[in-house]
């Protein structure tokens, strides 16, 4: 930490060192008190001086100014024009002044200059683009963001009100799971990152590439229509207003895994950027039709087998601290003719090395200890370009993530089915990538405020398992002579070689046209507009091993060697092994999706206090299976067209607070791995994930109420309560064959409902007492209580369960303090999630059935802290402490039905006892990060 301090601080004096100082610039941008749309064409004049500018097609203008302190006033045909004086403009750094515009109070009154201050006016920005939301929202800023230690855009969700996180990077909203919710970066849809579930892996996206986050609860009838719980558009940083340059650097400490025994397999020279270096299977090795119809002979089956990489050896380290890196450079050019260019770019590297250690597993026939080694790199980067002039904007934005994911997991524990103690071995690298780039159009359309806005967007997703293989040894139970032996006879689910590929893309083509009019003497806008998305996916999966011949002398001895030379070239070559091909035809597949949508929405001021935005959208949605690509297929063809009306009324008590109702259709579609007929083996779990081609979409009404008051600039208080109906839902349920072995398989329930209330507050302590420390002090808190109940009649005990995913409470709050000076500042953050279902089970075995119960994850306190210091103008450290208070993460079947953890004293073989049963239990430990940060401008 020294060297890094040191270094930090060098880099510091050196980049001040270029620092260039030049005169400030005033930009902003003008919208309308009552709609809260941009205003095009205001013009905005320097008073005193013949310096001006004109607001461009999103309402924006920026004024280039030296160093003072000025009046600038806002004019606009049809508006009352506005003066705002106390602008203060410093060198090098650009004065945010947003601007609210209104009508005149009567057309009879000349000309009236309405006067106020800088800080008046950019209070009363920041009440009107709260309260003109025209849906029910909550969102995050970038601000809020570098207040907390999160690193990716998973852990950053779980501060949005009434949202969760599962796994750290799946998004619950409402207590809906994933696939409930719609992903957006930039306006454009997401497709899943995910090969065996519909879901979106946010940890893809770091946290520093956010300009920021607005979670839609409920729909208009320019959203897309496929969500329950949320539209969660994450948007990327957008272009500047002037040259910067920020650099962060930063190291972090885990209480669990740092400096501590870190196991890890094969590594090439490439792992540490994120990139494999020897995993995949060889472009040269025998197809499986050739193997399973023994077209190769000794020679080649020998060669193949050696072709693979067979090192096995288990490499014992000291963890290292983790790693992270970041860069973003922007800048900003004034063009001909008013025009304005500007660009941003960013690269982010992390990488960390992590243990679950000592996880119990303790379920059935199984009593395990798990020790998991995670070696994970993250590589990313945005290139964003906009161009403004005039009536017309032009943005393009580039993302692209790279995960690399490489696992090793080390089992130990008695397999009572098979009367064993065993030892497993597991390496699992995932490799996860992101590419997306959209391009979008804003343009005017005549002279007043109608506008069309366009996007042609491309997103690939990749997910790439090379080389995933299991190993298994065991000895008999209670047998003081028995030797450990390999489990390598037979080729299987649990031990194997597999070779997995997604890769998916989708290509989307909107554009939509506004067009304001004037209804009962208001303002109201028409909107009309559409969209085409085609989706492709293709999967292969290819399952390989080497089987011992049980017939052939010394059979015996290799299969009790260690795992290191248990394949070795010299067995393979003296003939112990013979070239196992288990691919079944339906472990791959091929699949689309087309969408074709359209809508129209009408958003009425019916008078000064109440406000609709309604219409409807119709999607157009067809899907294609075929599994498998060559051979006998198996289709699966679905076509389903859904009108899905929304209304949300809007009633304006006063200036600074909303009453809102809403009603709104909406769908969940099953994912294309869903209903594809394969299954893959969650080693983990020791269970089959399958598929179910006869799964229907989910078709959902929703209602919500929400109060929202806004005291002052940057506070809220707002109190919601939803309901939703499900018809079809679908959930995942896990059920056992009684050969140590479970099932989970998406199936479709007829009916479920899903109520709720959420409390938002965000409260300076200033009321309290008025002194310095409180004045500076912010409290934060969301609160949701929800509940809901499946009709289901299926399973023995599982009436009146909740929806798989959902919590019946989530707490979040935060506590934060800053110097007047911002020179120091302090965040204290909490959150903890109601007990949530994670997957249906069969009923329990308190009856004796022995049948698995409802796996439910138990609740945990996270407690994390921040400390940030301003160690000058452009230099600042960052200490982060995540999970202070290091609790339990805990996953169990619920044996006796009681809806709660019952703590087990676990006796073996009691697989009909009523105590229940852990599926996974660990500490994830604490993590101390320090970052160093320096920022530039000119």
């Amino acid at each position: 930490m020294s060297a890094l301090l040191c270094v930090c601080l060098l880099l510091s004096s050196f980049l001040s060192a270029f620092a260039i100082i030049d005169n400030g610039k005033v930009t902003g941008k003008v919208t309308d008190q009552k709609t809260g749309e941009a205003l095009i064409g205001v013009t905005v004049i320097v008073q005193g001086t013949s310096t001006g500018a004109v607001t461009d097609v999103e309402g924006r203008y920026t004024l280039n100014l030296a160093p003072g302190t000025y009046t600038l006033e806002f004019k606009y045909m049809g508006y009352q024009t506005k003066a705002v004086s106390e602008v203060v403009v410093k060198a090098g750094a650009p004065t945010q002044l947003p601007v609210i515009m209104d009508e005149p109070k009567s057309k009879d009154l000349k000309e009236v200059v309405i006067r106020g201050s800088f800080k008046q006016e950019t209070i009363n920005a920041l009440y009107t683009a709260q309260k003109n939301n025209a849906s029910v929202s909550d969102g995050i800023s970038a601000d809020v963001i570098k207040k907390s230690p999160d690193r990716s855009t998973g852990e950053v969700l779980k501060r949005v009100s009434g949202t969760t996180i599962q796994d750290n990077k799946f998004v619950i909203v409402r207590g809906l799971s994933d696939r409930y919710n719609t992903a957006l970066v930039d306006n454009g849809v997401l497709p899943s990152t995910e090969p065996n579930r519909k879901a979106f892996s946010f940890d893809i996206i770091p946290a520093n590439m956010i300009d920021n986050i607005i979670i839609t609860k409920s729909a208009t009838p320019d959203l897309p229509g496929d969500f329950a719980g949320g539209v969660i558009n994450v948007q990327t940083k957008e272009i500047p207003d002037q040259y910067f340059f920020d650099v962060a650097v930063g190291s972090s400490y885990n209480t669990t895994s740092t400096f501590k025994s870190f196991k890890t397999g094969y590594k090439s020279g490439t792992d540490f950027l994120g990139f494999d270096g020897g995993r995949q299977l060889p472009s040269s090795f025998p197809t499986t039709a050739a193997i399973l119809n023994n077209q190769l002979t000794v020679t080649e089956q020998r060669s193949a087998m050696k072709s693979l990489n067979n090192d096995y050896s288990i490499k014992d380290k000291k963890g290292l601290p983790g790693v992270n890196l970041q860069a973003t450079l922007g800048n900003h050019w004034n063009t001909k003719k008013d025009g304005s260019l500007g660009m941003i770019a960013a690269i982010t590297y992390s990488h960390a090395e992590t243990v679950q250690r000592d996880v119990l597993r303790r379920y059935d026939n199984f009593d395990y200890k798990d020790n998991v080694y995670k070696y994970s790199s993250n590589l990313g980067g945005v290139l964003n370009f906009g161009y403004s002039a005039g009536k017309s904007k032009i943005v393009w934005k580039n993302l692209y993530n790279r995960i690399f994911d490489d696992n090793f997991l080390f089992r130990e524990g008695d397999n009572l089915s098979n009367n064993k103690y065993i030892n497993y071995y597991a390496f699992d690298l995932i490799q996860k990538s992101l590419f997306k780039t959209a391009l979008e159009g804003e343009h005017q359309v005549g002279q007043g405020q109608s506008k069309i806005n366009w996007l042609l967007s491309y997103n690939k997703v990749t997910n790439n398992q090379p080389d995933q293989r299991k190993v298994s040894y065991g000895k008999t139970l209670g047998d003081a002579s028995a030797v450990m032996t390999a489990d390598n006879g037979t080729v299987g689910k649990a031990n194997n070689r597999l070779f997995s590929d997604l890769d998916e893309n989708i290509y989307i083509a909107s554009a939509n046209y506004s067009h304001p009019f004037r209804f009962l003497n208001n303002k109201s806008s028409f909107k009309v507009g559409g969209l085409f998305q085609y989706r492709s996916r293709d999967f292969h999966a290819r399952y390989l091993g080497m089987k011992l011949d049980p017939l052939k002398d010394g059979n015996e001895a290799i299969a009790q060697r260690p795992i290191t030379t248990l394949y070795a070239n010299d067995a393979i070559d003296n003939g112990y092994y013979t070239l196992e091909d288990i691919t079944a035809t339906v472990d791959e597949y091929k699949a689309t999706t087309t969408t074709g949508a359209g809508f129209i929405q009408l958003d009425n001021r019916l008078s000064d206090k109440f406000r609709l935005v309604w219409g409807v959208r119709v999607e157009s949605f067809g899907l294609k299976v075929n599994s498998p690509i060559v051979g006998p297929t198996i289709k699966v063809d679905k076509d389903w067209l859904d009108v899905l009306p929304s209304a949300n009324l809007t009633y304006s008590l006063n200036e600074s607070s909303n009453l809102r109702a809403s009603y709104y259709r909406t769908v969940a579609r099953p994912e294309l791995r869903e209903l594809a007929p394969l299954s893959y083996y969650d080693y983990e779990m020791s269970s089959l994930i399958n598929g179910n081609p006869n799964l229907v979409r989910s078709q959902i009404d929703n209602a919500d109420i929400r109060y929202e008051l806004f005291p002052n600039a940057g506070e809220i208080f707002s109190g919601s309560v939803f309901y939703k109906n499900f018809k079809n839902p679908i959930e995942s349920r896990v059920t056992s064959s009684g050969l140590s072995q479970y099932d989970v398989t998406p199936v479709n329930y007829s009916s479920a409902y899903n109520v709720g209330a959420e409390v938002e507050l965000r409260k300076k302590l200033s009321f309290l007492s008025e002194n310095s420390f409180l004045n500076n002090t912010t409290f934060y808190a969301n609160l949701a209580y929800i509940k809901s109940v499946v009709d289901d009649n299926t399973m023995v005990n599982a009436k009146d369960r909740p929806l798989s995913g959902q919590s019946n409470y989530v707490i979040n709050t935060s506590l934060s303090y800053s110097l007047p000076n911002d020179k120091v500042s302090f965040n204290l953050l909490y959150n903890r999630i109601g007990q949530r279902l994670y997957l249906v089970g069969e009923g329990g075995g308190a009856d004796g059935s022995g049948k698995l119960g409802n796996i439910y994850e138990s609740p945990r306190n996270l407690l994390d802290f921040q400390a940030n210091m301003n160690i000058s103008k452009r230099s600042s450290f960052r200490l982060n402490i995540k999970d202070i208070l290091n609790a339990k993460y805990r996953f169990y079947y619920d044996q006796n039905g009681n809806n709660k953890f019952d703590n087990p004293v676990y006796k073996r073989g009691s697989i009909n006892s009523s105590e229940d049963y852990i599926l996974q239990q660990y500490r994830p430990g604490t993590t101390f990060t320090l970052t160093y940060s320096f920022h530039l401008t000119r």
